[in-house]
């Protein structure tokens, strides 16, 4: 990340330490009851996509942040499998190109991440990514962390 989205983090997070105590365990319980709202959506089938709106806040990383999520659903009682559908099905539907994406079926676009472990087991499976096809190029595990660490070697660079 940036360096002066880091200071952004580090203000927030001490405005935060200045907070309240009453005010700190009232956002902890609020959290507990977006858990416990998430469980109640899924189990009544409310359609539900997974992705932060939460630009910008304060340890969001985009991209990173959506592992972040699939460990806070599988926390809220999510299966693996309705984790899986709000990364994948569940999108395209929403964007109503359930016909074009989220499927691999032929003729389909390939665009797909590909997994050391079998997602329907655990939620962390999402986190062992193999590799990335993305565009007809194929992107190994190599390939990424080498993206990695050239970003890292130059925070804040566009």
């Amino acid at each position: 990340m940036a360096p002066v989205e880091l200071r952004a983090w580090d203000r927030s997070a001490r405005k935060f330490s200045r907070l309240p105590e009453a005010t700190r365990e009232a956002l902890q319980h609020h959290w507990a009851a977006q858990l416990r709202l998430t469980r109640t959506f899924a189990d009544a089938g409310v359609p539900m996509v997974a992705g932060s709106d939460a630009c910008g806040a304060a340890g969001v990383i985009p991209g990173f942040g959506l592992h972040d999520e699939f460990d806070h659903l599988a926390e809220a009682g999510l299966d693996p499998l309705t984790i899986l559908r709000m990364t994948t099905t569940e999108p395209a539907r929403f964007l109503r190109k359930d016909g074009a994406f989220g499927r691999m079926l032929p003729g389909m676009p390939a665009d797909l991440v590909l997994l050391d472990e079998d997602p329907l087991e655990r939620h962390t499976a999402l986190h062992t990514i193999a590799g990335v096809m993305r565009g007809g190029s194929w992107w190994s595990r190599a390939d990424l962390d080498a993206v990695l660490e050239h970003i890292a070697a130059q925070p804040g660079a566009h």
